[in-house]
């Protein structure tokens, strides 16, 4: 589901104005018309505190908007997770923001060291994408990732692979979509160590 079908179903019967209301009474600011927009889909990337004020206010857990669980536990104040994308790092932030593309190195830099906690959900998606982690991760502290299996990942070039296919669907047939899944299966059959170089996007 789109972040705007999943703000639509939870809204239920709050209109904007008073969701609107409630986030602000809750501390956060926003204004009834960005929420209709969001809700329509006209506006489609939202900071990470927006989708938190919203989620609060709905009384629902913020990794439910990409695609995560809704329910929050008792006494759960869930969040953006820094140390969630320091653990995740290797290489460069302009290496890794040149393979994402909607995002600096710079502002890499500072969202791993603290100095900007804000980012857009394009962002999100594409750090998520590129580390080969659902998006819920960086929200959800129950949500844990094999750091021995991304590593292995890497090696086999499956996830730098994944992030190059996802940049080109739009312009693959089913045909070499269904080639690039096989591709991807034989890589993780190989035996351990061996490395695969699945090439450059022509």
């Amino acid at each position: 589901m789109s972040f705007a079908e999943v703000l639509d179903e939870l809204c239920g019967d709050w209109t904007n104005v008073a969701l609107a209301a409630e986030v602000n009474r809750r501390g956060g600011e926003i204004g009834h018309g960005y929420i209709a927009q969001l809700r329509r889909g006209r506006k489609d990337n939202p900071t990470r505190r927006t989708i938190e004020d919203l989620a609060g206010a709905l009384g629902v857990h913020p990794a439910c908007f990409v695609g995560g669980r809704r329910e929050l536990r008792p006494g759960e104040r869930p969040g953006w997770r820094p140390a969630a994308l320091r653990s995740l790092f290797e290489g460069s932030p302009e290496d890794v923001a040149e393979a994402i593309g909607s995002i600096s190195g710079s502002y890499i830099r500072e969202l791993l060291t603290g100095v900007s906690d804000n980012p857009r959900l394009r962002h999100i998606l594409g750090l998520a994408e590129y580390f080969g982690v659902p998006p819920a991760y960086f929200f959800d502290e129950e949500l844990e990732v094999d750091q021995g299996e991304l590593a292995a990942l890497r090696e086999l070039g499956v996830i730098e692979f994944a992030t190059r296919l996802a940049e080109r669907a739009p312009h693959l047939t089913p045909k070499t979509r269904s080639a690039a899944i096989r591709a991807v299966t034989e890589a993780l059959r190989t035996k351990e160590g061996e490395r695969w170089d699945f090439g450059a996007p022509e």
